[in-house]
């Protein structure tokens, strides 16, 4: 199948590391950033088995954690039918749809697609803002990625919780403002806070996000990793951003 042939003049093709992974998107509207990036990363070092991404957008992590014979089965949800679409082609383009599908669907309707306790790992980046806060971005895609018009927190560690097995897997990446209610929400649905590592842009600056990993149904014990420092002070990725590039 000639891809390009049918990819639509507003879609481009991104090379991402070293050319080991190639994925259209879209040239205005959602586009994944460096948290989807390290999504995957921690979710390679904390997990493995059968996997379900929430919220996948374009694909990006299925694709990323389909590189990775340790995730045997993969799933990426989106309720955006365009970017759902989208997704499939980058499964088709990068060779993978022997081991990941994407389903079109709501999280907060996710009993109606899988059978309760159905994977190993839930995996996602849900919005960051609740929807009354802030500015909305004028674009619906990614106005949908970062405020919460589709899904709220709960509502997607709801689904996570429905969809894992007893000590299953949640890997996350959310924005630090909102640590307590992530907390909060991962235990009030049998999610316990496992491993909490901090995302910094530089050294020096507050945490910009959060990377978590729960279990579910596991005893009440955390722990804080060392932090991630994403840039150096002129702008270029520190070592430690340079390996994360490596290892996924």
């Amino acid at each position: 199948m000639d891809i390009n042939k049918n990819i639509m003049t507003d879609i481009e093709l991104n090379e991402l590391f070293e050319g080991k992974v190639r994925v259209f998107q879209k040239k205005q509207g959602y586009r994944f950033s460096i948290d989807s990036i390290l999504l995957g990363w921690f979710a390679i070092k904390r997990a493995a088995g059968t996997v379900v991404d929430l919220g996948t957008g374009s694909g990006i992590l299925p694709v990323v954690l389909a590189r990775h014979e340790k995730f045997f089965e993969i799933t990426g949800v989106e309720i955006q039918k365009d970017l759902a679409e989208l997704a499939g082609k980058n499964l088709l383009y990068n060779d993978c749809t022997d081991r990941v599908k994407i389903v079109h669907a709501d999280i907060k309707k996710i009993s109606t697609c899988f059978s309760p306790e159905s994977f190993d790992t839930v995996i996602t980046n849900p919005p960051f803002y609740p929807a009354g806060s802030g500015r909305i971005n004028p674009d619906r895609q990614s106005a949908i990625a970062r405020h919460e018009l589709h899904g709220t927190l709960r509502d997607f560690i709801s689904a996570a919780a429905f969809l894992l097995r007893q000590a299953g897997k949640f890997i996350a990446v959310y924005t630090s403002s909102r640590i307590v209610d992530l907390i909060v929400e991962m235990r009030c649905k049998n999610i316990e806070p496992k491993t909490l590592q901090f995302v910094h842009s530089k050294t020096g600056s507050h945490a910009a996000m959060i990377l978590v990993e729960g279990v579910k149904a596991a005893g009440t014990e955390a722990k804080t990793v060392p932090p991630m420092v994403l840039y150096n002070t002129d702008g270029s990725y520190t070592e430690q951003a340079e390996a994360v590039f490596r290892e996924i």
